[in-house]
């Protein structure tokens, strides 16, 4: 007689209404963090606009970065070069932040480190490396710019000289005009006359030292060693300064009987070196925008702020 077996127990199969829903939350909530991601991108994210740069060395895509007033303003997205091969455009994409930077008149330009004679500039970039930065302007919005390939001298007003010199040394952009040791200009740029025979140095006096300049005013090169040898006084070398040594510089100086006011365009010699008479002229030109010595006088301590007007 055959025993029936004891039945064996039926696994029960159901849903899990709870693991369901877990599987169906990590993608939801998936989706969500990409939806803010790009939320983010787009409401933070700024104009993008195109510079084309003559030369784009130095400027890396996905890395170099947009700077104005020493904050990042935008990065540098892709560089791509024309179709002429003239130029290298650079995509930008700015923030939101500096929107109106993308407008008509603004010039953009790369910083890189350079040394000249006598100053050096940008070093910083040789740890962060070369970044752009801008002169906003003030027109039309637009999304095109042509990159300029050094920061512009910003306007002034002030007296525009010229100067003729046989050659033109030790001077350069942005080296300085002096009178009576006292910096009162500085030279803009230089290029040959039109027969090539001279240097024609542009000069421009600040507008409150522009009385100083008379149409007999004489001006030198300051720049470099004066060696004079004399008979009994031996050697006697000078300098006018360490920074015209270096750099270079112009020095000038007006008569006693000064004549009419100089006027923008006009054209004085550069002369090699000053002589005795020049350096003992002391005439007596009041200059309007300059402000008149104060007595000696103790200030009151201020307590209020440094900054009229300011408000914290």
């Amino acid at each position: 007689m055959n025993e029936k077996s004891p039945a064996l127990p039926k696994a029960q199969v159901g849903k899990s209404h709870l693991l369901n829903w877990l599987l169906w939350l990590i993608p939801v909530a998936a989706a969500l963090v990409c939806a803010w991601f790009v939320s983010q991108d787009i409401i933070f994210a700024g104009p993008t606009v195109t510079i084309y740069f003559e030369n784009a060395d130095g400027l890396q895509e996905q890395n170099s970065l947009v700077e104005y007033r020493g904050a990042t303003v935008g990065q540098v997205e892709t560089l791509k070069l024309t179709k002429d091969r003239q130029r290298v455009a650079v995509k930008v994409q700015l923030d939101a932040s500096a929107a109106n930077i993308a407008r008509e008149g603004s010039v953009f330009w790369i910083v890189r480190p350079q040394v000249k004679l006598g100053s050096l500039s940008g070093l910083q970039t040789i740890v962060s490396g070369d970044y752009i930065t801008v002169q906003p302007g003030s027109g039309a919005r637009t999304n095109l710019f042509i990159g300029v390939n050094k920061e512009p001298i910003e306007p002034a007003k002030g007296l525009d000289i010229l100067l003729l010199a046989p050659k033109l040394g030790s001077l350069q952009p942005q080296s300085p005009v002096f009178y009576r040791d006292i910096q009162v200009g500085e030279v803009l740029d230089s290029r040959l006359s039109d027969d090539a025979r001279e240097v024609v140095i542009h000069a421009r006096i600040r507008e409150e030292y522009a009385p100083l300049v008379r149409m007999n005013s004489k001006f030198w090169n300051a720049g470099g060693i004066n060696i004079h040898i004399g008979l009994f006084s031996g050697a006697n070398i000078s300098a006018e300064s360490a920074q015209t040594l270096i750099s270079g510089g112009i020095e000038f100086a007006t008569p006693p009987d000064f004549q009419d006011a100089a006027t923008n365009g006009v054209v004085f010699i550069l002369n090699e070196k000053s002589e005795d008479e020049w350096g003992k002229w002391s005439p007596a030109i009041h200059l309007h925008s300059v402000p008149e010595a104060m007595p000696n006088k103790t200030p009151a301590p201020n307590t209020k702020n440094s900054y009229p007007g300011f408000t914290p």
